[in-house]
């Protein structure tokens, strides 16, 4: 099987000693985070859209409308500073910087942090830019920094031949083919995930993570027109052709072919409509909140898992860096095979239907790390105009 975000079997790359970098900063002198954010908080962060969602929870049809919370000001606040200073870390293209993500931390306290993956040379450039932030806002700003080696090049597995192993579609239906079942490409297999829809037309398309067409999911158009199938019964049903690769965001849209449809549900899950997707604030209240994702993969099943950074920049598989990442669950919450699911959480206004976070690429195969990532919906849909 040749999945190239595949974890297991590849060189190993050390992560050293964790520091913070909080007081350190050339911050506002005597501010502490907490005290500090009073200054900057107004009116307006007591409101946050946590997602958009189909209206009166139609699974397969009507425009994505929002949906609003009430959250405590000087925490929503907290993640906006910190979102602010990884722009300035992204903006700046810091070779050493491998991850870059927001902890939203908890409510209650302005808590939210940036957690920083980098070499060891990276300290000094890391205060310069996240230090005019905290400085403007009157508050400390804690980054939490994981010092790791050099990287070494990455393995890709090759496919053992045969049928793949995964679930298989259930039922080959007019009423749609579901995400969460096993996808098949002349390269590899993946996990099908749940309708992508195009928000200007409503086109609707089959999807899975980019990289099970091969080369480090950098193809763009190369792979234009190359089979996509599903397997039902050990055999292959071709239901669609690859229209475009989304190198950036490791997802590949395929159009349907045929009778073949994509459907807004997840097969295995329970609820399994989905019905639309959380924003990037709404996935850090989540996290506030103590509510973890679940996600339902080809080989690996179900799994759950906390949410550890939101707002994500990684640069640790591929051939570029992905933003709009999402972190979340541990290692084992992803098997090869399981790319192309989707991470979600039930609907909190209407318990029949699930809110899509992301889509998962890879887990963590360093030894010390211990989370999976992808592309959240949010950046999906705010940057290529698709969403769940």
């Amino acid at each position: 099987m040749n999945e190239t975000e595949s974890r297991g079997g590849t060189d190993r790359r050390a992560i050293g000693r964790r520091r913070l970098l909080g007081s350190g900063l050339a911050l506002a002198a005597g501010a502490t985070f907490v005290e500090g954010i009073d200054d900057y908080v107004d009116d307006e962060f007591g409101t946050i859209t946590y997602a958009f969602a189909r209206p009166d929870g139609a699974p397969e049809r009507g425009a994505l409308e929002p949906r609003t919370r009430e959250v405590s000001p000087r925490w929503h606040a907290s993640v906006e500073l910190a979102l602010s200073a990884r722009d300035r870390i992204v903006e700046a293209a810091l070779d050493p910087i491998i991850d870059a993500a927001v902890v939203p931390g908890e409510y209650g306290e302005a808590t939210a942090s940036l957690d920083v993956t980098a070499t060891e040379a990276v300290g000094e450039a890391l205060e310069e830019l996240v230090a005019p932030v905290a400085a403007g806002s009157g508050a400390d700003l804690a980054v939490d920094v994981s010092v790791i080696d050099e990287l070494s090049p990455r393995v890709e597995l090759a496919d053992g031949g045969g049928t793949p192993a995964g679930y298989q579609l259930r039922e080959l239906s007019p009423e749609g083919i579901p995400g969460g079942v096993l996808c098949v490409t002349e390269v590899g297999s993946g996990t099908l995930s749940p309708a992508v829809i195009d928000a200007d037309s409503g086109e609707r398309f089959f999807a899975t993570s980019n990289h099970v067409y091969g080369s480090g999911g950098a193809r763009e158009h190369s792979h234009h027109g190359a089979e996509f199938g599903v397997l039902h019964g050990d055999q292959v049903y071709r239901i669609g052709s690859v229209g475009e690769g989304y190198p950036g965001a490791d997802l590949v849209r395929v159009e349907p072919e045929g009778w073949y449809r994509p459907a807004s549900r997840i097969e295995r899950a329970d609820p399994a409509q989905v019905i639309g997707q959380y924003t990037r604030v709404g996935l850090a209240d989540l996290a506030a909140r103590g509510e973890p994702l679940t996600k339902v993969g080809a080989l690996s099943g179900r799994s759950s898992g906390p949410i550890h950074g939101v707002g994500a920049v990684t640069c640790y598989a591929g051939e570029v860096c992905k933003r709009g990442q999402l972190k979340w669950g541990g290692a084992e919450d992803l098997a090869d095979g399981d790319s192309g699911s989707v991470s979600f959480h039930e609907d909190p206004e209407n318990p029949d239907a699930l809110l899509v976070a992301g889509i998962n690429n890879a887990r963590t195969w360093w030894p010390g790390g211990d989370f999976t990532w992808g592309t959240a919906a949010h950046h999906l849909r705010s940057e290529y105009g698709l969403h769940f």
